[in-house]
């Protein structure tokens, strides 16, 4: 069993969950053959112009390498968690030489950027990887858009989410202040990641008289989203940033949340760890349906708007908010109840990852028979 994955560093969603994947493989017992195909070593060079001769020399010297291990692997099992855009040119020389060592092959889909529009590129990798692949997606949205624009058979798509990769859920303690409704947003920081609409949802909770906090984390991807950061917290003492965060902080910053949310625009969003971060602790959702967000934020009990150009998002946000404040949806009983949604939801997760990991097993064992 061949592991051909991005591991961090650099630091990204991606990294993360294959590491996570990595980890619920070996709680299994296997012990598969892992290829970094990322440039660890050279992290600090991330986003630099450098960053590209690292990972151009790097890849080809883990096709030599892969090459060598499959001569003594040939009909195994190769699990690899593909690119979103061009970098699927790395991934059709992987994919070619699976086939020529008559591998198994497992393509793990994290983005939508070839699913929302038919991609030339990714279409040729599918035909390459041939029709015994099976194909791992996020949610039964990135399901229907695989099956739709490149014609794979449903049965050879598992969709397995990334709460699968989740700890099990926080305990969640009553709050003092019941009259403020805390609201908060984290991520990188941008109009397309939501931030100019997080914003928005602030001025329209004045105008229903509803009485909030909200605070903002994450580092600024554009100085756009910092201007605009920027001058909300000089004038609105209601709002304020708090830079990146991590590890405790981050966990501090979602439990003391009443409401989290994400109207994300990003045209290629998935399925984002920051839901699932803030669900883990009982907090309400709001945020839009790009990618898989619909799926997650209604299983875990929150409130999706559909982003039309006639849509007032961060108005409809702010009349769910009120609409929770008035029927008590952030007391304890509430919260409470999302977090058995929560639990059963990643209950079904981890049971799809079981069933997909022992196939793989299953495979690589008939290989050795």
């Amino acid at each position: 069993m061949l592991f051909l994955m991005d591991l961090p560093k650099p630091v990204h969603g991606m990294a993360n969950v294959n590491l996570a994947v990595l980890n619920e493989t070996l709680k299994l017992g296997l012990k598969p053959t892992v290829i970094n195909t990322v440039p660890s070593y050279a992290a600090k060079f991330f986003m630099s112009k450098y960053w590209g001769i690292f990972k151009i020399t790097h890849t080809v010297l883990c096709y030599f390498y892969m090459f060598f291990k499959l001569l003594f692997n040939i009909g195994g099992v190769v699990y690899r968690p593909i690119n979103g855009g061009t970098g699927q040119v790395y991934d059709l020389v992987y994919i070619a030489i699976c086939r020529i060592f008559f591998q198994r092959i497992f393509i793990h889909h994290h983005s939508f950027n070839y699913l929302n529009n038919h991609s030339r590129l990714f279409s040729i990798l599918n035909k390459l990887a041939g029709n015994a692949t099976t194909h791992i997606v996020l949610g039964p949205k990135m399901r229907e858009k695989l099956s739709e624009h490149y014609g794979i058979n449903k049965e050879k798509i598992r969709v397995v989410s990334n709460l699968a990769f989740f700890e099990n859920v926080s305990k969640v303690e009553k709050k003092n202040i019941a009259d403020t409704v805390m609201l908060g947003h984290l991520a990188n920081l941008c109009l397309e990641k939501g931030i100019g609409l997080f914003l928005k949802v602030c001025d329209n909770l004045e105008i229903l008289q509803i009485d909030y906090k909200a605070k903002i984390a994450g580092p600024f991807a554009d100085e756009d989203a910092k201007k605009i950061v920027t001058e909300a917290v000089a004038s609105n003492p209601k709002i304020e940033y708090l830079g990146p965060l991590y590890k405790e902080n981050k966990l501090d910053f979602y439990k003391s949340l009443d409401c989290f949310i994400f109207p994300s625009m990003y045209k290629n969003e998935a399925e984002p760890l920051v839901l699932y971060e803030a669900a883990l602790n009982g907090v309400f959702l709001a945020g839009t349906r790009k990618g898989c967000m619909k799926d997650v934020i209604e299983s875990l009990s929150g409130f999706s708007v559909l982003e039309t150009p006639s849509s007032d998002i961060a108005k409809e946000i702010a009349k769910a908010i009120k609409f929770q404040f008035v029927t008590q949806g952030f007391e304890l009983e509430n919260k409470t109840k999302r977090l058995v949604d929560f639990d059963n939801e990643q209950i079904k997760a981890k049971e799809a990852l079981t069933a997909l990991l022992s196939d793989m097993r299953n495979y690589d064992i008939s290989k050795v028979k």
